[in-house]
């Protein structure tokens, strides 16, 4: 079952992949009005669902778990590559990277994909994914409806 992201109705047949600002989203027909429309999506016919989500997270669909990256990340790569006695490059060879690209995620300026991630937690053995389900992220759980959370829900939107 597909939901609107702005509206939270459910997407029988046809849904529009639309952007708002500088957001995408994928949303009924009539939340789609007066947007513009990035392409159409046919949820009749069977697809192919990705796993990735952009900004750091990944959500699968079996088990809805949602995996984000840690707010202070920078200050915990750096100080735990500083406490082995690493430089950026030689961190950057561990894990396949530019030193360029340690050296933006340590400033904060470039956030790590969920891969990555993973493969500096086991080189510097520290914790930068947490993993949700999405009653724990957004108060579901026993005797609570069959409600997900919109975007619709959260922000206000000038015309």
């Amino acid at each position: 079952m597909v939901r609107c992201e702005l509206c939270g109705r459910e997407i029988r047949g046809v849904a529009y992949k639309v952007i708002v600002d500088r957001a995408e989203l994928i949303v009924c027909p009539s939340c789609a009005r007066g947007k513009h429309v990035v392409s159409v999506i046919d949820f009749s016919k069977p697809q192919r669902r990705g796993t990735y989500r952009r900004m750091g997270m990944r959500r699968s669909r079996r088990s809805e778990l949602i995996e984000e990256i840690v707010d202070d990340y920078a200050t915990r790569i750096r100080e735990a590559r500083e406490k082995m006695g690493l430089t950026r490059e030689v961190l950057a060879t561990m894990v396949g990277e530019k030193e360029s690209t340690i050296r933006r995620i340590e400033s904060g300026k470039l956030q790590p994909t969920i891969k990555l991630a993973r493969k500096l937690e086991k080189v510097l053995k520290i914790k930068l994914v947490e993993t949700y389900t999405e009653e724990e992220l957004y108060g579901g759980g026993e005797g609570g409806s069959d409600y997900e959370l919109t975007l619709g829900d959260i922000v206000e939107f000038r015309e």
